[in-house]
């Protein structure tokens, strides 16, 4: 019953309560490390083995992308050769290179190949999808302040498509107000294909979780970053790693996963990932455990469950990913306690693929939550009146954005009469959600 990819808003899903979410569900290979992962084995010299890259249209995207680069055949049987050319295109000839609606392979591919050496080839940047409307401009001042000079649409500072003749990289970078972490490591990835440098940053750094998750990743491929403060240091040469790397189960979507557990008064397993994962979504047991549900690292893996029992405080500024999941908890608590919850730290979350803060605030609403919201928080502070109604459907719209799909999914398991447009957009991450989410107990219908 999976919708295709690119369904319209005509492909509709509805999600009722269904039994309990039990059992253990295998979520996708995280996009955020495989992303990171396929570009340090382009990078970086000797042939690179990568297993487990997820199926979904980002990391795609990237592939296709650096394909363009390296060759149609890269990476086609799992082997990943560093710095590769097919040795065909002229060094004065444009590559144009899609991304779809990754911005992850927008900024990292913008910062790498735009401080990638003066004799290399004039590129261009082509997004798809809800990426048209993105921009990173502290990144684009960053590229200039280097001496490159990315032409991006006028009017629309930062933002793609961009082009640009590379130049050579500066060992001193700065990024002023980065407004994303994936900006630092476009940078932190230019710096380790320059073999040294040090990036500073001038104001607050978001989502400092996935910049140690850039960390870790060049790391894997012999590069040391150093952070004193807000000031980085790169150290090391990119190499193929010894073995084979291997991209974790998706800290995000386990988070989904992990809270159907707990709206639908069920227990559910994540195999594959524990505690310590670099990714910093895992931080989800800790917030699920505010609300009063239960959540174990257990050898198997992650363990959550439990009907959320008390409204809790929550500072999401290092996974603001998780905002969706967790106001959905959130909401959810305070139908069955009468309790209100605020999360805070959501100041990134209206530039994402959609205004995700206005959009939760709009569709809590409409079902009938009290909310209220800020510049970076929302808080939930009373149930619909009489709970749901059996015979009222609602109709919610994700606007192309997949963390909200999932939310709504979510959200369909414990309070009835949710209809969801668009819900082939879940294939950006996570193609068979809809399949999974009637696997974990949900009673879901086209």
């Amino acid at each position: 019953m999976e919708p295709a990819a690119n369904d319209s808003e005509s492909a509709l899903v509805t999600v009722h309560p269904g039994r309990p979410a039990a059992g253990s569900l295998a979520v996708p290979g995280s996009k955020s490390l495989a992303q990171r992962q396929l570009l340090g084995a382009f990078l970086a010299s000797g042939v690179s083995q990568v297993d487990g890259l997820p199926e979904n249209q980002d990391v795609a995207s990237l592939l296709g992308a650096l394909r363009t680069l390296a060759g149609a055949k890269w990476g086609s049987e799992g082997s990943y050769p560093g710095r590769p050319t097919d040795g065909q295109t002229s060094a004065q000839v444009q590559r144009i290179l899609s991304v779809g609606e990754s911005g992850t392979a927008a900024r990292l591919l913008s910062g790498c190949l735009a401080l990638s050496g003066a004799a290399e080839s004039p590129f261009r940047i082509v997004p798809q999808g809800t990426l048209v409307h993105r921009s990173s401009a502290p990144l684009v001042r960053a590229l200039r302040d280097a001496g490159a000079r990315p032409v991006t649409p006028k009017g629309v500072t930062g933002s793609w498509p961009l082009s640009c003749q590379p130049v050579d990289c500066p060992e001193q970078l700065i990024l002023r107000d980065p407004q994303s972490s994936q900006e630092l490591s476009a940078l932190l990835f230019a710096l380790a294909r320059r073999g040294t440098g040090v990036l500073t940053v001038h104001g607050a750094i978001p989502s400092l979780p996935y910049v140690r998750l850039t960390q870790a990743v060049l790391a894997t491929f012999g590069v040391q970053v150093v952070q004193t403060g807000k000031i980085f240091e790169v150290r090391g040469e990119l190499v193929a790693p010894v073995g084979v790397v291997r991209v974790e189960p998706d800290a995000s979507a386990a988070a989904v996963a992990l809270a159907a557990g707990c709206v639908s008064g069920g227990t559910v397993c994540v195999p594959g990932l524990d505690s310590s994962s670099d990714q910093g979504d895992v931080r989800v047991m800790e917030h699920l455990r505010a609300f009063g549900c239960r959540a174990v690292s257990e050898p198997s893996g992650l363990i959550a469950g439990g009907h959320p029992r008390r409204g809790a405080s929550l500072d999401l500024q290092g996974e603001p990913d998780l905002a969706p999941v967790l106001a959905v908890v959130a909401a959810l608590a305070c139908l069955h306690s009468g309790e209100p919850s605020r999360l805070s730290g959501l100041g990134t979350l209206d530039g994402k693929e959609s205004p995700r803060l206005s959009g939760l605030v709009e569709s809590l609403t409409r079902l009938g939550w009290g909310v209220r919201r800020g510049p970076d928080w929302l808080s939930v502070e009373s149930p619909p009146s009489g709970g749901a109604d059996p015979r009222r459907v609602t109709d919610l719209d994700p606007r192309g954005d997949h963390r909200m799909a999932f939310a709504f999914g979510l959200l369909g398991m414990g309070f009835e009469g949710l209809r969801i447009r668009d819900s082939g957009c879940v294939a950006k991450s996570w193609p068979g959600f809809w399949n999974d989410l009637s696997h974990l107990g949900a009673r879901v219908e086209n």
